[in-house]
């Protein structure tokens, strides 16, 4: 991104926040309506790589970096809007705006949905809805919640998942020492490949939460029809089985956090990915250290040559060899540290230096090993 399209994106970006802001105190301001709630959000990201690199997302596209070259392509902004259409009914949406790897600004919404309030903590919801199977997912856009500077799973979403349409229901118990929030969802589900068509997906999730620490575990089925580049059919029923785990521990002023995350799946390569982090509270200020790991393995499979249009009256060509399938294991490696400063209670500024080695042992990217290390400034912000 050059430093035209720098400043270009600053502007615009600059421009959309101070309109959400001032829209959002004049909405606190006059009330007028109580029905009707905006909340937003936003990341100024401006990072930098010593050499080409790709980088964790805040938003749902991979963003991807040259040597030197700041850029503030993973800054997004947004914000949610909620309507109290009756006492137990409310509707939900919640839309942003991030810069693209092409130096533009695009829009996408992720949460539309309605819900109802049963009464006795159940509520059931449906619409669009974000995959609840880690933070790294329902969160990614909001980054003033987490203390790292980029979330903690690729772009691509759970297995390639990151959103879906359907419904859920949802659970909540109050205990004496902790509370209980149970969610089962089932629906269709968006991939990120054009060639995995999802035919269903179910999930459900626990949360156990006290003063000291939440621990939350989910489990997600999906079946979907896996094609070729070129439309055949290599499983009209795949399955793949997903599992997740994460917590967090405050002790004092120590923060740990940790998760895993296990996925096997028909096809398509199987993941594994797991994190951990400690910080240390100093008022306003908090270093920590992070680390993670993502496997992806792979197993070959051969490929047919394309296949001639139904109907042309052409012979097929010969058979052609087709460059095999990756096989083998792909692994991202991270290192991290850096600090959060809380300069008041909706405002942080992040500093970040994370080191991040791509192994590449399936033959996936066909450029080898790389290594490198970004550094990033960080605004964020809830209002």
């Amino acid at each position: 991104m050059g430093n035209s399209n720098i400043n270009s994106f600053f502007k615009i970006f600059c421009f959309v926040l101070v309109v959400f802001i001032e829209l959002f105190k004049t909405a606190s301001a006059v009330e007028f309506t109580d029905d009707i709630y905006f909340n937003g959000f936003f990341t100024l990201d401006l990072s930098v790589t010593d050499t080409n690199l790709g980088l964790l997302s805040n938003s749902d596209k991979l963003k991807t970096y040259e040597k030197h070259k700041p850029s503030f392509r993973n800054s997004i902004i947004g914000g949610q809007l909620t309507y109290q259409l009756s006492d137990n009914l409310t509707t939900v949406a919640q839309a942003k705006l991030h810069a693209t790897s092409d130096d533009g600004v695009t829009g996408k919404v992720d949460w539309s949905y309605l819900s109802y309030d049963f009464g006795n903590d159940i509520k059931v919801r449906a619409g669009k809805f974000q995959i609840p199977f880690m933070q790294g997912i329902e969160l990614r856009n909001i980054g003033f919640s987490r203390l790292w500077a980029r979330p903690l799973i690729p772009s691509s979403g759970a297995g390639g998942y990151q959103s879906f349409v359907g419904a859920e229901v949802l659970k909540h118990i109050s205990l004496t020492n902790g509370n209980w929030d149970f969610q089962i969802s089932a629906g269709k589900a968006e991939h990120g490949l054009k060639t995995i068509d999802n035919k269903n997906i179910q999930l459900i999730s626990a949360r156990y939460q006290q003063d000291s620490f939440w621990i939350r575990g989910a489990i997600l089925h999906a079946e979907s029809s896996i094609y070729t580049e070129s439309g055949k059919s290599l499983d009209d029923s795949a399955k793949v089985l997903m599992a997740s785990f994460e917590a967090e521990y405050s002790i004092s002023s120590l923060i740990f956090n940790a998760g895993y995350s296990i996925n096997k799946a028909d096809i398509a390569p199987d993941d594994t990915t797991y994190y951990f982090s400690t910080g240390y509270q100093f008022n306003n200020i908090t270093p920590f250290v992070y680390l993670s790991r993502k496997n992806q393995h792979f197993v070959s499979f051969a490929r047919q040559p394309s296949e001639m249009n139904p109907g042309s009256s052409l012979q097929p060509p010969p058979p052609q060899s087709l460059p095999p399938t990756p096989d083998g294991d792909f692994d991202v490696y991270s290192l991290a540290t850096g600090f959060r400063f809380n300069f008041s209670e909706q405002y942080s500024l992040k500093m970040q230096a994370e080191h991040i080695k791509e192994r590449d042992n399936a033959g996936i990217k066909n450029r080898g090993n790389t290594d490198g290390t970004a550094f990033s400034l960080v605004i964020e912000g809830v209002f």
